[in-house]
């Protein structure tokens, strides 16, 4: 089972940026549970930014995404 093994030492949020981002510059999101319930936003040039999954820009950020991933795929 080398694919448990990969994900243990894949990116994990332990600081939280209190920093709202620009909406425009965040291609894609995962949420995280462990070791913190947090939302990693990854931006156009790759970087990865976790925030607080509790703010109210990150909701709205999160539905721009899964919105602009829905008009992709059409």
């Amino acid at each position: 089972g080398s694919a448990s093994s990969q994900s243990m030492r894949k990116f994990s949020c332990v600081t939280l940026s209190t920093r709202q981002l620009n909406i425009r510059n965040l291609v894609s999101y995962e949420k995280q549970k462990v070791p913190t319930d947090a939302i990693m936003f990854i931006t156009a040039g790759g970087i990865r930014i976790c925030v607080s999954a509790d703010q109210r820009w990150v909701q709205t950020a999160m539905k721009r995404i899964d919105e602009r991933r829905a008009a992709k795929r059409k």
